[in-house]
């Protein structure tokens, strides 16, 4: 079969690869389309793992079941999260899935840039959501990422009415942007580039502006959705005392930020990491698009075939680009 395969950050390329043998437990999918995650444009994250082939944002078709795999059936369009957690460890007890030692194990094979991917039981029994035929395959592959946004605002505590900011208005800030208005906040949205605050206000209506506009301006709940340093320190610029930041990407490897510790005592300021998600916000997520409450759809700025899949990271990492799907095989809409 075909496949993506990122042999370092800034080279990713089609090869042919062995299709994925399924055991009596696995489920096959056939990858209709699959996003391109802001998380495969940070080359320090995925030099690490190279060569492997990503790709989590995915819908497809159940292709084959295993003779002990229940509850799936060939033809079915699913849903896949290519992290599952035990249920069962304290960790899960908690909620605290992405702490979970099976979550933090991956296990989906080889990754959604591919023509098929093998799921096995861990995964399947946990975080596979069947897709409600209304729903678009771009609407279902944006599942995981609308979940990550589910969980941080969950995280965050919004209250109605709340003043909100969203720093960073690229695809993962406006969903955040989109999800923490459902949940009852006041939401503002800020970006260094001209280009995405005007197309946050003339596409889709976005209370969106540069930050020199809002010069003075505090909020109670900032979500700092970039993963540079810049963008951290100015969260904590515009954040008030008794309120919290949200971090929703990481920082490279020994990238810090110094951090004022007087104030953020004195003026009680919460920093909330919010990482990933789990099958609760999944679940949640799928339930959001299909009501119409959230179409991420709207977001996608271009789309390729998995043979132009480098083309597609290329116009990605473009700054008036918002999201980039891929389509992986010819029944994807």
């Amino acid at each position: 079969m075909k496949a993506a395969v990122l042999r370092s950050a800034r080279d990713i390329r089609v090869e042919e690869v062995p299709l994925p043998s399924v055991g009596p437990e696995d489920l096959l999918v056939k990858v209709r389309i699959c996003g391109i995650c802001t998380g495969e444009l940070m080359d320090w994250y995925v030099e690490r793992k190279a060569p492997y082939t990503p790709g989590h944002e995915f819908v497809g078709t159940v292709a084959k079941v295993g003779e002990r795999v229940e509850g799936f059936s060939v033809g079915e369009r699913v849903v896949v999260h290519h992290h599952a957690p035990c249920m069962e460890c304290d960790h899960c007890r908690f909620g605290d899935y992405v702490h979970c030692p099976v979550w933090r194990r991956g296990g989906v094979e080889p990754g959604g840039f591919a023509e098929y991917v093998r799921v096995p039981k861990h995964i399947w029994k946990v975080d596979v959501l069947k897709v409600p035929s209304h729903v678009s395959d771009e609407d279902a592959a944006l599942v995981e990422p609308l979940a990550t946004s589910v969980k941080a605002v969950r995280r965050a505590q919004i209250v109605k009415g709340e003043p909100v900011l969203m720093v960073g208005l690229g695809f993962m800030g406006l969903l955040n942007y989109e999800v923490a208005t459902l949940f009852g906040g006041d939401v503002w949205g800020v970006d260094i580039n001209p280009r995405r605050v005007e197309m946050a206000r003339e596409r889709w209506g976005i209370r969106a502006h540069l930050p020199e506009e809002l010069e003075g301006r505090r909020f109670r709940k900032v979500f700092v959705n970039p993963g540079t340093p810049s963008a951290v320190l100015s969260g904590l610029d515009f954040v008030k005392p008794g309120g919290s930041v949200i971090l929703f990407a990481p920082l490279p490897p020994g990238r810090n930020v110094p951090l004022d510790f007087n104030r953020l005592y004195f003026d009680e300021i919460t920093l909330i990491p919010s990482y990933s998600a789990g099958p609760d916000d999944t679940r949640l997520a799928l339930r959001i698009i299909s009501e119409g409450s959230v179409r991420p759809s709207k977001f996608v700025s271009a789309r390729v075939p998995l043979s132009e899949i480098s083309r597609g990271f290329d116009l990605a990492r473009h700054p008036d680009v918002i999201k980039v799907m891929v389509r992986i095989s010819e029944d994807g809409d």
